[in-house]
């Protein structure tokens, strides 16, 4: 089971409320040759489903990521925010993965610092590594130990 973890693109600099920030051209370039990396890993079925933020930069990610690989459903996910709860996410993989919503792989696109302690939280490290924008990190996840092993890290242009 794969958890790949993330951060939306480059967004436009803040002006207002920082949840309506859209993504920068850069930052839809970014976002789509994430997807493009993620094609090549999931040709096959596809990615089961999208946790994505609420907030307009990380919605906008997801709509270029999915213009190059097949996400088979995507869920608008108020705890994945910038300031969400990492153990509630890490409770909802859980389930889903229970309740066979997921079988093989599940997105997460949100924001630091959220994604960098999500890593931490699922492989029970301490790390807090730094996500570029459009970075994205992929967890081979063991419902079993509910505990995962970081597999690989891509950083975009």
């Amino acid at each position: 089971m794969h958890v790949i973890i993330m951060r939306h693109g480059d967004a436009k600099p803040v002006h207002g409320e920082d949840s309506l920030r859209p993504l920068s051209s850069f930052g839809h370039k970014q976002a789509k040759a994430a997807g493009k990396w993620l094609q090549h890993r999931y040709l096959t079925g596809g990615i089961d489903m999208c946790l994505v933020s609420p907030y307009v930069r990380a919605r906008q990610t997801l709509a270029d990521v999915s213009g190059e690989v097949n996400i088979n459903h995507e869920v608008i996910c108020n705890d994945v925010t910038p300031d969400g709860s990492v153990r509630l996410t890490h409770d909802y993989l859980d389930f889903l993965i229970s309740d066979n919503q997921i079988s093989h792989s599940l997105l997460i696109i949100s924001h630091m610092p959220f994604v960098s302690y999500l890593v931490d939280e699922l492989t029970g490290s301490e790390q807090s590594l730094f996500f570029d924008t459009s970075s994205i990190m992929t967890i081979e996840y063991c419902p079993e130990k509910m505990r995962g092993t970081l597999l690989e890290v891509y950083h975009p242009l």
